[in-house]
């Protein structure tokens, strides 16, 4: 019998090991506690490692080309438009299913909101007014970026905008603890009032994304951790033998050449504490469950859009490339009548959307059929099902505006990114886990990547998505779709 509850808890850019249940030196006690007590998926991946495009597939259990949400809304040069009410999400679904739902914190996917979507509890008015790019009226460039970033380093204490930051905003008013103080009334007006419904809450946390700006007692905690950073092993990669655009900085936040290794430790710390700090904040509504005695009636999932590069490749936040670092993402699901496990399928942030509409009963329909695969049968087993294809898929088309067409695909050893723009690229996990030596050109390996290959592009047809019949109308890599001028 399903849980009659469920709160959702879903975080931006995580690291999918930084826990300290898996190791890290990062003390994160409250999503501990749901690891305790849950099924962690230690093979989990994002279908598209940008923000708006990953939530599209988790909100609506459909592939990009299937929604049209291919880009960030309202970002940089971005013409994404906010999906329509057609494309069903859970949050239709649960709000005509009977369920009390609230949706608090980052949307990132248009005017189109929770709120026009039918939710009870909401951010009014979110993202009501943010536009996408027009090129008859809009002056964005990468210098307005760039300014942006210098206004907000103007307003810190001291630090480096984007990467960290000291502010004197108090704890309490920085984000995400608004989101999840929002979070925590709407389970006790839900508590005080009427119960006939059950609830479908989502606490929608954007960080730990950048900027790493944090108040007290995060400042000292951040210098406290500088002492204990582990730089990653291939910080100092060039990306060379790889597709040109990975080591091009596509937005001012890409731009690492100001950090040496004593400044990326710094920014790395202040990473960390971030982390801490949105534990910190999920806590207040996990206490919440605990507190109200609706901890046995109530299903927590906890998942992260993509990862971060945090130092990766030198790189800093995320850009169109499928490393492990923005690719993994961390996925729990904690149920009342599932024991704790460890569960290694391989599994998508599409599926991950698939089981929350199974969590309503909520059925796809013909006209929008979903793609995602419900993940209740393995929570609370270690055992992973003989027939479940142990097989990651991704797919990018745009970013911020700029045209970036790659598809990945990766098994337990290798992973194979297609990019029809530039070379492809062919890594060894096994011998080579940091992705530093691409294999394409290796003759011993080329029965291995013509296999990979081939069942990415089966699985392309399989899907619908039309890629392989338009590459030869595809621009070059990093052109403004809405000027066709070379970005940024």
């Amino acid at each position: 019998m399903r849980a009659e509850n469920v709160l959702f808890v879903l975080t931006d850019q995580w690291p999918a090991s930084a826990f300290s249940f898996c190791g890290a030196e990062i003390p994160t006690p409250n999503i501990d506690r749901l690891a305790a007590e849950g099924t962690v998926f230690s093979n989990a991946f994002t279908t598209c490692p940008l923000c708006t495009p990953a939530r599209g597939t988790l909100l609506t259990g459909r592939w990009p080309h299937e929604t049209g949400i291919t880009d960030n809304y309202a970002v940089g040069y971005s013409q994404q438009f906010s999906p329509p009410l057609t494309e069903r999400t859970w949050i239709d679904e649960a709000a005509r299913l009977g369920y009390h739902v609230g949706y608090f914190g980052k949307w990132h996917l248009g005017p189109i909101n929770p709120e026009a979507r039918g939710a009870h509890g909401f951010d009014p008015n979110a993202e009501a007014h943010r536009q996408p790019y027009d090129p008859e009226t809009s002056s964005f460039s990468y210098q307005f970026a760039t300014n942006n970033y210098d206004r907000q380093e103007q307003e810190l204490i001291r630090g480096r905008a984007p990467f960290w930051g000291d502010t004197a905003q108090p704890k309490d008013e920085c984000p995400p603890f608004p989101v999840m103080d929002n979070g925590v009334r709407f389970l006790e007006e839900w508590a005080a009032g009427d119960q006939g419904k059950p609830f479908f809450l989502t606490v929608s946390s954007a960080e730990p994304h950048f900027p790493h700006h944090l108040p007290e007692p995060y400042i000292g905690i951040a210098q406290e951790l500088k002492e204990k950073v582990e730089l990653p092993a291939n910080l100092r990669d060039n990306c060379a033998g790889r597709p040109w655009f990975h080591a091009v900085a596509w937005w001012p936040c890409m731009d690492t050449s100001p950090l040496d290794e004593e400044e990326w430790r710094t920014v790395v710390a202040y990473s960390h504490a971030h982390i801490m700090m949105v534990d910190e904040a999920i806590g207040r509504v996990l206490d919440t469950l605990e507190r109200l005695g609706l901890r046995e009636s109530t299903t927590v999932v906890f998942v992260a859009d993509h990862g971060d590069m945090e130092g990766g490749h030198n790189r800093f936040d995320k850009g169109a490339y499928f490393y492990e670092e923005v690719w993994r993402i961390p996925l729990i699901i904690r149920r009342p009548d599932r024991a704790r496990a460890t569960q290694d399928a391989y599994v998508s942030l599409i599926d991950v959307g698939e089981t929350l509409f199974g969590l309503i009963d909520a059925a796809a329909t013909a006209e929008r059929p979903r793609a995602g695969r419900d993940l209740l049968p393995l929570v609370g087993t270690g055992t992973r099902p003989e027939d479940w294809p142990q097989t990651a898929y991704g797919v990018y088309n745009l970013y911020n505006g700029m045209n970036f067409a790659v598809r990945a695909i990766r098994n337990e050893r290798y992973k194979y990114v297609w990019n029809p723009q530039d070379i492809d690229e062919l890594y060894d996990l096994e011998a080579d886990p940091h992705e530093m030596e691409n294999l394409t050109e290796e003759p011993g390996l080329a029965d291995t990547q013509a296999e990979l290959r081939g069942q990415l592009m089966e699985w392309l047809a399989g899907i619908g998505d039309d890629l392989p019949s338009r590459v030869e109308l595809l621009p070059p890599a990093g052109t403004i779709v809405a000027t066709g001028e070379a970005g940024p």
